[in-house]
C-alpha cells in the first residue's frame, strides 16, 4: 500500500514538471477575447512548421556619392643658396719650343748682272713656219687572199701566190705573184697567216724574212676543213722581204677566203 502510493506520488510530481517544462518552451498562451477568459491548450493548436520562402532579388546599386573638394595646393620650397667657387688653380708648366710654319715668301729680289744684260738685249724675230711631216709614210699595213680553188707544190721552196688586196695602205710595197712583201719604211713588223689545207693531203707552210725561215705551221691529218696558221713579230730594214712558202695542196674558196696573209708596221725605226 505504501509503495503503491510512493509511485502515485512520483508519476504527479513528473507530470507536473513536464507541465511546467512545455509551457516555458511554447510560452503563454493567447487570450480570447470572449468574456469567459479560457485558454487554448498550446499542444493541441501549434501546427508543423511551414517551408522557408524564396530568397528576395538583390537591390539596384546605390547612386555615388558627390565628389569630394580639392585640396589646397601644397606650399613650394625656397630656393637654396649659392654655394661659394672652389680656388683658382696654379698655372702649369711652360711647354716646349713647337716647330713654326715657314714664312710668306718675301718679294723677288732686282735682276743681277747678267739678267740685266740679258734684259737689255735685242729680242730676236720670230721664226718661219717649219714643213709639216707626211706621216701617211708610216702607215704601212696589207691583207691579201686567195680566190683560186687550190694551188699544190711538191717543194717547200715554192712561194704562195695571192690573187686579191683586201687592205693596202699607202707606202705598203706588195707583189702579188710572187706573194713578196717589200720594206719600205724600217721598224717593227707583224705578220700573220692562214691557210686552208685540201683534204686528204698534207700541208706545210713557212713564213720567211729574205731566205730565212721564221715559223712555220703543218697539219698532216686527212681530215677535211683544217687550217695550218702562223704568226710572227720582226724587225726589217729597207728592202728585206717577207713571204709565204708551202708544201701541199693549198684549198680556198673564191668567196670563203680560206687561205690569207697580212702584215702591219707597229712603229717605225
Amino acid at each position: 500500500m505504501k509503495h503503491c502510493f510512493a509511485i502515485s506520488l512520483s508519476i504527479a510530481v513528473l507530470l507536473g514538471n513536464f507541465i511546467k517544462l512545455r509551457a516555458a518552451t511554447t510560452g503563454p498562451a493567447p487570450v480570447e477575447s470572449d468574456s469567459h477568459g479560457s485558454q487554448v491548450c498550446p499542444m493541441c493548436c501549434q501546427g508543423p512548421a511551414g517551408t522557408p520562402g524564396i530568397p528576395g532579388i538583390p537591390g539596384n546599386q546605390g547612386q555615388f556619392g558627390p565628389a569630394g573638394e580639392k585640396g589646397d595646393a601644397g606650399v613650394k620650397g625656397e630656393k637654396g643658396e649659392i654655394g661659394p667657387f672652389g680656388a683658382v688653380g696654379n698655372p702649369g708648366p711652360k711647354g716646349d719650343d713647337g716647330m713654326g710654319l715657314p714664312g710668306k715668301a718675301g718679294p723677288r729680289g732686282p735682276p743681277g748682272l747678267v739678267g740685266a744684260i740679258r734684259e737689255a738685249g735685242v729680242k730676236g724675230s720670230k721664226g718661219e713656219p717649219g714643213e709639216a711631216s707626211d706621216d701617211t709614210a708610216h702607215w704601212v699595213a696589207f691583207t691579201v687572199t686567195r680566190t683560186s680553188h687550190s694551188d699544190t707544190s711538191t717543194s717547200h721552196e715554192t712561194r704562195l701566190p695571192f690573187e686579191q688586196f683586201k687592205t693596202l695602205l699607202p707606202g705598203t710595197v706588195f707583189d702579188l705573184a710572187t706573194g713578196t712583201f717589200t720594206c719600205s719604211v724600217p721598224g717593227t713588223y707583224v705578220f700573220t697567216f692562214s691557210v686552208g689545207k685540201y683534204s686528204p693531203s698534207n700541208l706545210y707552210v713557212h713564213l720567211r724574212k729574205n731566205d730565212d725561215q721564221v715559223v712555220s705551221g703543218a697539219s698532216t691529218d686527212h681530215s677535211p676543213n683544217e687550217q695550218v696558221s702562223g704568226s710572227a713579230v720582226l724587225v726589217l730594214q729597207r728592202g728585206d722581204s717577207v713571204y709565204l712558202t708551202f708544201n701541199g695542196r693549198a684549198y680556198t674558196g673564191s668567196n670563203r677566203h680560206y687561205t690569207s696573209f697580212s702584215g702591219f708596221l707597229i712603229y717605225s725605226q
